[in-house]
Formats: C-alpha cells, sequence, structure tokens
C-alpha cells in the first residue's frame, strides 16, 4: 500500500494532535503502533516506513492507525517529542548546578555524555534522530527543541558569567547546543567513531566555553 508522501496535507496534520485513547484496548493499540514504529524505522529507516508496515507489525487492522493517526509523520513525531524532551531535560539537568556557583566545565562535559548516552540507550532513539534529518516535515522539531533548550540554560551561563547580557547567553547556548546535537548525529552510525567524535566535542566546546565564560 502506497501512502504517506510528503505533500501538503501531510505537512498540515503532521503536528496534528491524535485522538487520546479512552479504553485500555485503544492505549494497547497506540503503544503497540509506536513500539512497531520504533523496530520499522531501525530496520529501514524513515523512507521505507507506511503506515500499512505499521499495522502489520503492531498487529492491528490500519483503520487502527488512522482512528489515532492521519499519516507516518504524526507517529514518528509523537516518537520524537518524547526523545527530544528526553534530550533536553538531561542537559538542562546536568548544567543546573551552574546556578549554585558550580565549575562549568565538569557539569558541560557530563550533559553531553548523557545526551550521547540517551541515543544508545533508548530504544530507537538513533533511528528517530534520522527520521529527525531526513524528513522536511520532521526538522523543524528538532530546532524548536535546540532554542528551547538554549533558552533555558542561557541563565546558567549567566550566572557564570554576569557580564552576559541575555542575547548573548542564548546566542551561546543556541551555539554549542546545535553543535553538540549536529555532531552527535555524524556518528549515530558507527559507534568506534562516536567515542573519539565526542572526546573532541567537549574539547571543543570546552575551548569556546572558556573564551566566553572566563573571558
Amino acid at each position: 500500500m502506497q501512502e504517506d508522501s510528503p505533500d501538503a496535507t501531510a505537512r498540515a496534520s503532521v503536528t496534528a494532535p491524535r485522538r487520546v485513547p479512552r479504553q485500555e484496548r485503544g492505549r494497547r493499540a497506540v503503544e503497540s503502533v509506536l513500539a512497531a514504529t520504533s523496530e520499522l524505522l531501525e530496520e529501514s529507516g524513515f523512507d521505507g516506513l507506511t503506515t500499512a508496515l505499521i499495522a502489520e507489525r503492531a498487529g492491528v487492522n490500519i483503520a487502527t492507525v488512522y482512528r489515532y493517526y492521519p499519516n507516518k509523520f504524526t507517529i514518528v513525531r509523537e516518537l520524537a517529542v518524547e526523545l527530544e524532551e528526553e534530550r533536553s531535560i538531561a542537559a538542562v539537568s546536568a548544567l543546573r548546578v551552574l546556578e549554585d556557583g558550580a565549575n562549568w566545565r565538569e557539569p558541560v562535559r557530563h550533559a553531553i555524555s548523557a545526551m550521547a548516552e540517551l541515543r544508545t540507550s533508548r530504544p530507537g532513539a538513533r533511528a528517530i534522530r534520522r527520521a529527525l534529518q531526513s524528513s522536511a516535515e520532521l526538522w523543524d522539531l528538532d530546532h524548536e527543541v535546540n532554542a528551547r533548550t538554549a533558552q533555558a540554560i542561557s541563565r546558567f551561563l549567566r550566572a557564570v558569567q554576569p557580564t552576559l547580557d541575555e542575547v548573548e547567553a542564548r546566542n551561546i547556548a543556541l551555539t554549542v547546543v546545535t553543535t553538540v546535537a549536529s555532531l552527535l548525529d555524524l556518528t549515530i552510525d558507527d559507534a568506534e567513531q562516536e567515542a573519539s567524535v565526542q572526546a573532541e566535542l567537549i574539547a571543543m566546546v570546552e575551548a569556546y566555553l572558556a573564551r566566553r565564560l572566563e573571558g
């Protein structure tokens, strides 16, 4: 069954809220659909994903899929929203200690490591990150979360360096958050390279922040 082409209708409905199941049977169906989507993303990527395949893997009728999701974009987006929120929480939680006067270097290392760990520990995370980069309908979500995360941690940077104004702190935070996410994405399919790139990434971010926070 051929569907889910990225037409105007799909773009318009990708952010539409799904119907919330009221009964346990419906909740189980939604859980099965989300789990099946994660598996299929890992196996065949976003381009090979269709609602027909999702229904088959989830063991539900395709009408059940459409009862809760208008297209594959909304299913993947729901998975991505959860992952991206976890990524944001990991970064903000690691850096929150900066408000208490902690040295900034170790919390920054912890934040980067936590974001990298999330990609390997959470089922389907790598495939979801790939989908975010390959789909115009999902691309905006990554950037929305980056901006929101940067806004949240900008106040921590100002706690370290009070001479920064709000705009400077936000721009510095956005540069770091976006750079970390982008470089981790580059090694998403190469575990051996990931470790070395992560070390270089930490060194690069520390050098950049040292210039902005200690100058």
